[in-house]
């Protein structure tokens, strides 16, 4: 049973003068995939008027800006969220907090085209990287613990005048980031030191690179360059293996433990490496789908999941797949089609450390077949979801599942709108040490495991691996044993 609190909080912002409202259409030609934004003049924005609704922990409501990048830090308690198109800055949020801003970082100087945040996922540092057109890429450090100051700032030379809102990495404990950045031909690879920005190492990359990943440890790093995941060492700084897909414009994952990568356009490949030799391990695809926004990998490398949608019946169709990647197995799919003129386009999805949770987002059809964020249990049955205003640009979730961090623009991506929303949400049943749900961690919890286990009651099956037995017992001990 899956506990669902609400607790809605709205900060509407009265009448805003010479702000833009914007449009965006997904575009797939024969190179790939795409997002063309149109800007209109606006003279006046109105409030968001969102609601709250289940599952939530709160809701941020901002008529002006569109939520476009997000990410969880700090075992899930911290949320970075990066605001665009308006009153561009930057906010830290207390995830189980009332939705009100710790503190904010205003780019109202800057201008950015874009901002993109990362952050560490057992650490408090948040990296943020904003780019404008033909002026300065820049890197900011951010403690979550801090009053909104940046720790350090790094800002590449003038040569390299573009970037993207994926071009930002944090290792696990944020000892490490990497960033991007384009000169026009080349692009420029950095790794940087955690806590003080600098230049750790880097790597000159032929074209344009749209993102950048890092395992936990840091010392892996895959580079989205083009149609091509390109994996290189942080050690060396050199291209250990790459994985070609078809199709640019998407950006493609890897495994916080390093051990496997996916990359998706028309298709979609998975490698890992398996006794120190890459070996790819997967290969996937549909007729008319695409791939390349909706891949995400479980943290122990083991499992796929990968959610695309059908640009040949007017991007209206979502699959959802699951794929066993120590077998190469699709183990789960499921799909929905909506209805109406609005593209349903997949924009992101996300995997739990050991491939129970799946969290996935659209930007929703006309007719709302189904929650825009749906988020599944290994069998792709819907656990939870959240049914946004309007259309998500991105989305996070925390390594044990619990927390998912949404944002989004105010009204359907494809209309002409503005404002934007950011979504926290807590899956709160996901503490199975506390077996008999009371609350409490404690020795009542392994009699009721051992009841269960006793008498092969599928809530015994801790691994999740369709099997009551031994290996079961020793999770849940370990679990136990870990508390909440």
């Amino acid at each position: 049973m899956i506990r669902l609190t609400a607790l809605a909080v709205c900060l509407c912002a009265g009448a805003a003068f010479g702000q833009q409202a914007s449009r965006e259409v997904v575009a797939t030609d024969a190179t790939g995939t795409r997002v063309d934004r149109v800007f209109v003049p606006q003279l006046m924005l109105g409030e968001d008027g969102a609601t709250s609704r289940a599952g939530l922990l709160w809701t941020y409501n901002d008529a002006a800006s569109i939520t476009e990048s997000v990410a969880l830090g700090d075992g899930g308690r911290e949320s970075w969220v990066a605001h665009s198109l308006n009153d561009k800055r930057m906010s830290k949020f207390t995830t189980t907090g009332g939705g009100v801003p710790d503190f904010v970082y205003s780019l109202a100087m800057q201008m950015p085209d874009t901002i993109g945040v990362a952050a560490a996922a057992d650490g408090t540092l948040c990296a943020m990287i904003e780019w404008r057109n033909s002026a300065l890429v820049t890197v900011r450090g951010f403690a979550g613990t801090g009053t909104g100051t940046p720790l350090w700032s790094f800002t590449y030379n003038g040569t390299y005048t573009n970037s993207g809102k994926r071009a930002v990495a944090v290792s696990g404990n944020g000892m490490r980031v990497a960033t991007c950045a384009f000169d026009g031909t080349d692009t420029l690879l950095v790794l940087h030191n955690g806590a003080t920005g600098a230049m750790m190492g880097s790597a000159t990359i032929p074209g344009y690179c749209s993102g950048v990943e890092m395992d936990d440890s840091g010392t892996r790093i895959l580079v989205t360059a083009g149609s091509v995941a390109r994996l290189y060492d942080t050690a060396t700084m050199t291209e250990v293996y790459s994985l070609a897909t078809s199709g640019a414009g998407g950006y493609h994952r890897i495994s916080r433990d390093g051990t496997a990568i996916a990359a998706g356009g028309f298709n979609i490949r998975a490698a890992r490496e398996i006794g120190g030799v890459w070996q790819t391990v997967y290969a996937g695809g549909g007729s008319t789908d695409w791939f390349g926004w909706g891949m995400s990998l479980s943290g122990d490398g083991e499992t796929l999941f990968v959610l695309s949608h059908d640009y040949g019946d007017g991007y209206l169709t979502n699959e959802h797949r699951i794929v066993d990647l120590t077998t190469g197995t699709v183990v789960a799919v499921n799909s929905y089609t909506g209805s109406g003129s609005f593209q349903n386009s997949a924009v992101a999805a996300q995997t739990n450390d050991d491939g129970t949770i799946f969290a996935a987002a659209s930007w929703g059809d006309a007719g709302n077949t189904e929650p825009e964020v749906r988020i599944f249990d290994r069998d792709l049955n819907m656990i939870g979801s959240i049914d946004t205003a309007g259309s998500p640009f991105e989305l996070d979730m925390s390594r044990d599942g619990r927390y998912v961090l949404v944002g989004s623009k105010a009204v359907h991506a494809n209309t002409f709108g503005n404002g934007g929303n950011t979504y926290a949400y807590e899956n709160d049943s996901l503490c199975v040490a506390d077996f008999n749900g009371d609350g409490t961690v404690n020795t009542q919890d392994v009699l009721a495991f051992l009841n269960a286990w006793t008498s092969d009651d599928p809530s015994a099956d801790i691994n999740g691996d369709g099997s009551v037995n031994t290996q079961d017992v020793i999770m849940f001990l370990n679990l136990w044993n870990a508390g909440c």
